[in-house]
C-alpha cells in the first residue's frame, strides 16, 4: 500500500480502537507498544468495523488496483465519501422518522417543506443537507441519538468538512473540467486528507452492529410463553459472504430489515434502516421477472413514478427491484417516512 494509504488506515484504527478498545488487543504482541509494520492487518480491521456499505468503499480504495494517484484513484475517495455521507444520513433519518413516531420531537415546517423537493432525488449536496439539518433538529430540541457519539462528532468544524465536497464533486466527480496528471496527483494527496478527517469523526461505527434480519420464527409449547427465534446475519465483513447469528427474543423485530443494533447480545436496542437500506440475499430468484435482481445491500437513491430505486454496494450495474417479494411493503414504509415527516406521502 502506499504511504498515504498507510497514513489513512493508522489515523482511522487508532481513533475505532477509542470507542472499540478490543481492537488493540488484535494487532498487539508481546511488546504492547510496538506499532504494527504490516498496515493489511489494520486495513482489514478498518474495512471490517466500519457497516459494509463503508467497508466496501475503502476496500476498492485500498485494492492494489487504487494505489497510484490517479483519475480513478480520485474517482473513489469521492465515491467513499459520498457513500458515508449516504450512510451517516440515512442512520439519522430513520431516528427522525422513529422520534417522529413516538411522538418525541417536533419536525419545523421549513425542514418538512424541503425535505420532498431533496430526497426524491439524492446527491451529495442533499446529504450535506440532510445530515447538517439533522443535526441541528436534534442539538435544538436536546434529543439524544441511537449512536450518543454523534453528539460530540456533528460540529461545526464537521459540516464544514461535509461542504467542502459539493462543489468539489459537481466539477470533478463529474467530469465538468479536466485536470492535469499534476493537478490530479496534488487532489488525491489533499482530499485524501479530508477523507481520512471524516472517517475519524465517524468512527464510532464501530461499536454498532448493522445486520440483517432473515428470519423470524415462533417457539411456542403448551408449557411455555412464545419466543422469537431470529436469524440474522452480520453486514460487517471483509467480504460478502456475512456472518449468521442466531437469537432466541422474548419479543420479535421487524422481518426483513436491515437494523443497527447496539449490541449482537440482544434485540432490544436498534434502529431499523428500511426502506432506505435493504438486503436482497434471502430473495429466491424462482420467477423469470426475478432475474434481474442481485443479492446485495441496497440503499436507496431516487423515487420517481411510484418507483423505489436502489444502488447495490458491490452490484455496480442498475437493477429493478420491483420484483422483490416484500417490494410493497418497502413502498409502504417509505410513504410512511414521507407522511411522518411531510404530511403526506404524495411526491407532488
Amino acid at each position: 500500500m502506499s504511504q498515504i494509504n498507510e497514513d489513512l488506515i493508522r489515523t482511522v484504527f487508532n481513533e475505532m480502537v477509542k470507542y472499540k478498545p478490543s481492537l488493540a488487543k488484535m494487532v498487539t504482541g508481546e511488546d504492547e507498544d510496538e506499532e504494527v509494520s504490516d498496515y493489511r492487518v489494520l486495513a482489514d480491521l478498518v474495512i471490517r468495523n466500519f457497516p459494509w456499505p463503508i467497508g466496501v468503499e475503502l476496500r476498492r480504495l485500498f485494492s492494489g488496483s487504487m494505489r497510484q494517484p490517479d483519475r480513478m484513484r480520485l474517482d473513489q475517495i469521492f465515491k467513499t465519501i459520498e457513500r458515508s455521507m449516504q450512510f451517516l444520513s440515512f442512520v439519522m433519518l430513520s431516528q427522525l422518522v422513529k422520534e417522529i413516531s413516538d411522538k418525541y420531537l417536533a419536525i419545523p415546517e421549513s425542514f418538512s417543506r424541503d425535505f420532498k423537493d431533496r430526497f426524491l432525488v439524492l446527491s451529495m449536496g442533499n446529504y450535506t443537507w440532510l445530515i447538517r439539518s439533522l443535526g441541528n433538529i436534534f442539538s435544538d430540541q436536546k434529543k439524544e441519538w441511537f449512536m450518543p457519539e454523534m453528539a460530540d462528532s456533528l460540529d461545526g468544524k464537521f459540516y464544514n468538512a461535509l461542504d467542502f465536497w459539493i462543489p468539489e464533486r459537481n466539477e470533478i466527480g463529474h467530469y465538468q473540467i479536466n485536470l492535469t496528471q499534476e493537478e490530479i496527483e496534488k487532489r488525491c494527496v489533499e482530499y485524501e486528507e479530508k477523507l481520512t478527517f471524516i472517517l475519524q469523526k465517524i468512527s464510532f461505527l464501530a461499536k454498532y452492529k448493522l445486520v440483517s434480519v432473515k428470519d423470524i420464527k415462533v417457539i411456542k409449547s403448551k408449557v411455555q410463553k412464545a419466543s422469537f427465534h431470529h436469524v440474522i446475519d452480520l453486514l460487517n465483513s471483509s467480504d460478502s459472504d456475512f456472518r449468521a447469528r442466531e437469537l432466541d427474543e422474548p419479543a420479535y423485530t421487524e422481518s426483513h430489515s436491515v437494523l443497527l443494533m447496539k449490541s449482537m447480545k440482544s434485540l432490544e436496542e436498534y434502529l431499523n434502516l428500511s426502506p432506505l437500506i435493504i438486503d436482497t440475499s434471502t430473495e429466491i430468484l424462482d420467477t423469470k421477472e426475478k432475474f434481474d435482481i442481485k443479492k446485495d445491500i441496497f440503499m436507496y437513491s431516487k423515487f420517481r413514478n411510484d418507483h423505489l430505486m436502489y444502488l447495490g454496494t458491490e452490484v455496480t450495474e442498475k437493477c429493478d427491484l420491483r420484483s422483490l417479494k416484500n417490494y410493497e411493503i418497502l413502498l409502504m414504509e417509505f410513504r410512511f417516512l414521507l407522511k411522518a415527516i411531510t404530511g403526506s406521502d404524495q411526491t407532488n
